[in-house]
């Protein structure tokens, strides 16, 4: 099975555990994978997964300044 692109994402944070190089993300959800017992990721998909960056620290990093700001006009 070839994996589809839109189930591919890469983060660097996992557990509480941060590392430049990242962990690749197989999103599963609502597949029917009854029966696969491979699944083929092509290189050039994971380093584009990669090259989009880590949404989900870019979002918390967001909000943190978000608060920081809000926080500073208080004062």
């Amino acid at each position: 099975m070839l994996f589809p692109k839109n189930k591919l994402r890469f983060t660097t944070l996992y557990q509480g555990e941060t590392d430049p190089e990242g962990w690749l993300i197989l999103d599963l959800a609502n597949m029917d994978l009854d029966g696969v017992n491979k699944i083929y990721i092509p290189l050039p998909d994971v380093q584009s997964a990669k090259d989009k960056g880590d949404v989900a620290a870019e979002r918390l990093q967001k909000a943190k300044m978000l608060f920081q700001s809000i926080g500073d006009d208080e004062e």
